[in-house]
C-alpha cells in the first residue's frame, strides 16, 4: 500500500487559546492519517523566532510533501521563512475555516490568513493546493488523497532510473526524448545499454541455470506444439539476464527494442520476458521512453502493474488494446499463453488473453515546445 509522507507545519497567532490551537491541530493530524498519509506533526509555529528556529530542521526532513496547516490568522512572513527551503516540493495549503459551538459560529480567521498565502505562493511559482475547512470535513479527503497520490509519484519519480537497452525502434518519432528535459520536468534518470549486452550474456549463460526456470513453465503456461526446448532455454535465459541487469543497474523499469536486432538478427524476441519482468517492474518494448516514463509514474500513483498495448477498436464505451506478443502475465485471463511466431519476426510471444475490466490509460508525449504533455483517460 502506499503511504505519502507529508511533513505538517501548523501556524497560529499569539493571542488565540494555545488549547484551541492546539485541538485543531491535533484533529488535522488524525484526518490525514484516516486517508492513509503519513503525517509527521511539527510545533505550532506562531511567531518570526518560532519559524527561524524551525527553519533548518523543517528544510532537513526528507517529506515527500509539505502541508502548511492554517489554524487561525497568521503572519505571513512567519511561512515563508518556516518552509521556503522546501518550497520545490509540492506543498498542501490547508485552511481550517469556521466551526459552530451551539447556537454560535465561531472563528480564529484563518481563511484572512490563507487568502494572503495563496496569492504569496502564486507569485513565488510554488506547486501548492490550497484546500479549506475544518478536520472531519470530509469533503476535503478526495483533493487531499488525490494531492498526497501525486506528491508520492512526483517524489519517487525523481528517484526512479529507467533502463534502456537499445533506442526508438522502427523510426518511431513519439519514442524520442530530450534526456535533460525528461530530468528536469518529469524526474526520472535514464540508463541507457544496447542489446548486445543481452546477447553476449545469453550466450554466456549454461542451460542448467535456467533449468528451474524451464520446467516451471512447463508445468505453469499453456504452450502450443510449435514451442521448442530451445525456445524455451533462450527465452529464459534472456528473462534471466533482463532480471540481472535491473538488479545490478538499480533500473525501476525496463524498455527494450526489439525490432530488428533482437527479432531478425537474433531471432528472438523479448515478449515473453517482458511479460514475466512485467509482473514486477514496468516493461515495454520498442525503446519508446516517454511510454515507459509515464507507465513508472502509473506505477508510483498506484502501485499497480502497469501494461501498455495499442489501441486497435474504439467502441462507445469500449476498446480493445494489445501489443504484438507482450502483456504482463498478471494481467491475463487464466494460465499464461505462449506460441512461438515466425512470421515478420522469430521468437516467442505471449498470445494470453487480458482480464476484462475498467482501467485507465495514459500516453506522454511532447508539445511543438518540446515541453511534455500528457493525455489521460
Amino acid at each position: 500500500m502506499i503511504q505519502p509522507k507529508a511533513l505538517v507545519v501548523p501556524f497560529g497567532y499569539d493571542g488565540y487559546p494555545p488549547e484551541l490551537l492546539a485541538k485543531f491541530k491535533a484533529a488535522s493530524g488524525r484526518h490525514l492519517r484516516r486517508l492513509g498519509i503519513e503525517a509527521k506533526m511539527m510545533p505550532t509555529i506562531i511567531d518570526f523566532a518560532d519559524a527561524r528556529k524551525l527553519r533548518d530542521k523543517i528544510a532537513a526532513d526528507p517529506c515527500e510533501f509539505v502541508v502548511v496547516l492554517v489554524l487561525s490568522w497568521l503572519e505571513a512572513p512567519n511561512v515563508i521563512e518556516a518552509v521556503r527551503d522546501l518550497s520545490h516540493k509540492p506543498i498542501l495549503l490547508w485552511s481550517h475555516t469556521t466551526w459552530d459551538e451551539g447556537d454560535t459560529t465561531l472563528t480564529v480567521g484563518p481563511i484572512p490568513g490563507s487568502t494572503v498565502l495563496r496569492q504569496a505562493f502564486e507569485e513565488l511559482e510554488w506547486k501548492f493546493k490550497f484546500v479549506y475547512g475544518q478536520p472531519g470535513d470530509k469533503s476535503l479527503d478526495e483533493d487531499m488523497r488525490v494531492f498526497a497520490a501525486a506528491a508520492h509519484a512526483y517524489h519517487q519519480l525523481r528517484r526512479s532510473r529507467i533502463g534502456l537497452l537499445g533506442y526508438m525502434s522502427m523510426g518511431m518519432y513519439s519514442a524520442a526524448f530530450d534526456h535533460l528535459g525528461l530530468v528536469r520536468d518529469w524526474g526520472p534518470e535514464v540508463d541507457q545499454l544496447d542489446q548486445y549486452i543481452l546477447i553476449k550474456r545469453i550466450g554466456e549463460m549454461s542451460d542448467k541455470e535456467v533449468a528451474p526456470l524451464v520446467a516451471k513453465a512447463r508445468k505453469q503456461w499453456k504452450m502450443t506444439k510449435m514451442v521448442r526446448t530451445k525456445d524455451l532455454l533462450i527465452t529464459l535465459k534472456m528473462y534471466k539476464v533482463m532480471r540481472q541487469l535491473a538488479t545490478e543497474r538499480k533500473w525501476d523499469c525496463l524498455s527494450v527494442k526489439c525490432q530488428y536486432e533482437l527479432s531478425k538478427e537474433f531471432g528472438y524476441t523479448p515478449c515473453v520476458p517482458l511479460s514475466m519482468l512485467g509482473n514486477e517492474i514496468p516493461c515495454s518494448c520498442e525503446a519508446d521512453i516517454p511510454l515507459i516514463a509515464a507507465q513508472i509514474a502509473m506505477r508510483h500513483l498506484t502501485d499497480k502493474i502497469v501494461a501498455y498495448g495499442d489501441i486497435h477498436t474504439v467502441e462507445e464505451d469500449s476498446l480493445i488494446m494489445g501489443a504484438c506478443g507482450f502483456a504482463p502475465f498478471d494481467l491475463g485471463e487464466g494460465k499464461p499463453t505462449v506460441d512461438r511466431t515466425t512470421q515478420l519476426y522469430e521468437g516467442l510471444a505471449n498470445c494470453t488473453v487480458y482480464k476484462e475490466g475498467q482501467i485507465t490509460i495514459a500516453r506522454m508525449g511532447y508539445r511543438p515546445d518540446r515541453k511534455l504533455k500528457m493525455h489521460v483517460m
